[in-house]
């Protein structure tokens, strides 16, 4: 069975359009966000790039309310139902801005979900490069993309992603495709954790450090 949104989630994003509630609790079922935000220490800092409607960065904010999060996305209708389901908080916020827009500020986590597979590789390279500067040393980097197996279900990803983005370029990598991508940057690869099971998605979650070069 597909897991259901957590209530303390959906909550912050209430009242939200039937769209915005349809479109919020089926990517939950769908995204192994909890997965995800197992892997972030309880830091201080932590960016979510590429946030969308910031489901995963609320997650990371609600369950230790220590954190404080920053979410950007270039989407500005997504970030504005984001923005709404700030509330009176004070451990989150989100900015419809590029990377390249962010204060030179040090996070001790990055997160990316279902990011790189719209990214041609030299862009991939380019992002990269910017993420690992502002983390700091021995901070995480969390990223979870979509692998080319199990096969049916990396064919239904790509009819997701076909319909959400019918006229995009999809670049999709195999584990060992993505990671020799990763080898040019001062992290290394703690974790890679196949986390399709129960889901119908070929998702795999990568879980780096950065080192000193």
């Amino acid at each position: 069975m597909l897991p259901k949104i957590i209530p303390e989630v959906l909550e912050v994003y209430e009242p939200v359009s039937i769209w915005e509630s349809f479109y919020l609790k089926t990517r939950w079922r769908l995204c192994p966000y909890e997965a995800v935000e197992a892997l972030i220490p309880n830091a201080l800092k932590i960016l979510d790039f590429g946030c969308g409607y910031g489901m995963l960065a609320n997650l990371i904010a609600i369950k230790k309310p220590s954190r404080s999060v920053v979410g950007i996305d270039l989407n500005c209708r997504r970030i504005r139902t984001a923005k709404h389901s700030i509330k009176n908080r004070t451990n989150i916020e989100f900015l419809c801005a590029a990377i390249e827009d962010l204060e030179a500020a040090q996070y001790d986590a990055v997160v990316m979900t279902d990011v790189l597979h719209h990214i041609d590789d030299i862009s991939v390279k380019r992002l990269l490069r910017i993420v690992t500067s502002l983390l700091r040393d021995n901070g995480v980097l969390v990223i979870l993309d979509v692998d080319r197996t199990p096969f049916w279900k990396f064919y239904i990803t790509y009819l997701i992603d076909r319909v959400l983005n019918p006229l995009s370029p999809l670049y999709y990598r195999s584990i060992g495709e993505l990671r020799r991508l990763l080898e040019e940057f001062p992290i290394s690869i703690e974790k890679t954790i196949r986390s399709h099971k129960g889901l119908p998605l070929s998702d795999v979650i990568y879980c780096y450090r950065k080192y000193l070069p």
